[in-house]
């Protein structure tokens, strides 16, 4: 980047505005970018994109998630939009629930399976996937879990320690006393 008469300044015959012009050409070994304060170099945490009809589901894989797991997790009921989010986003794991209503949960995996890698550079596959069923899912369910990408499949009814043995590969648990919340 060049600086000088009319680049940058507003008069061409300002002496000032010329001496920081000819200073800044004639050192190339700087950048003049402004500089990016490093305030904090901590790895970001693992995302899990949750997608599932019932909010009270939603609720409680969020939660339990978060407060038992060190991750970040965006759930939405609707399928468009979690294929949204997952095209914007890096996600570590998804969970989906197998009966979505417009896009059915494998449906909305395949979609990702194609899509996921051209819109993350640098990234060769799609994260695996968890999916959550009715009780009437019980034979598709041991279908789904012969593909090397399904994590697993939660059938209804839910529980805190399910849903967290089929994350752990993907999350680290956090290490609180019992009764106290996390201040993330």
């Amino acid at each position: 980047m060049r600086i000088g008469p009319g680049l940058g300044c507003m008069d061409s015959g300002t002496t000032a505005c010329l001496g920081v012009a000819e200073l800044l050409n004639s050192r190339k070994d700087i950048d003049h970018k402004m500089p990016v304060p490093e305030i904090n170099k901590t790895p970001a945490l693992p995302r899990i994109l949750v997608a599932h009809d019932d909010v009270g589901t939603l609720r409680l894989v969020r939660e339990t998630l978060e407060g038992f797991t060190a991750c970040r997790v965006d759930t939405t009921p609707n399928a468009q939009y979690a294929f949204e989010l997952a095209l914007q986003r890096e996600y570590r794991l998804f969970i989906f629930g197998l009966g979505l209503t417009v896009i059915s949960g494998e449906l909305l995996y395949g979609l990702l399976v194609t899509a996921f890698p051209l819109c993350h550079s640098g990234t060769r596959a799609c994260p695996g996937v968890v999916y959550i069923g009715d009780a009437g899912h019980s034979a598709r369910a041991e279908i789904l879990q012969r593909e090397a990408r399904v994590k697993g499949v939660l059938l209804k009814p839910l529980s805190v320690d399910r849903i967290i043995d089929r994350v752990k590969t993907v999350t680290a648990l956090k290490l609180q006393p019992p009764g106290s919340r996390s201040s993330e």
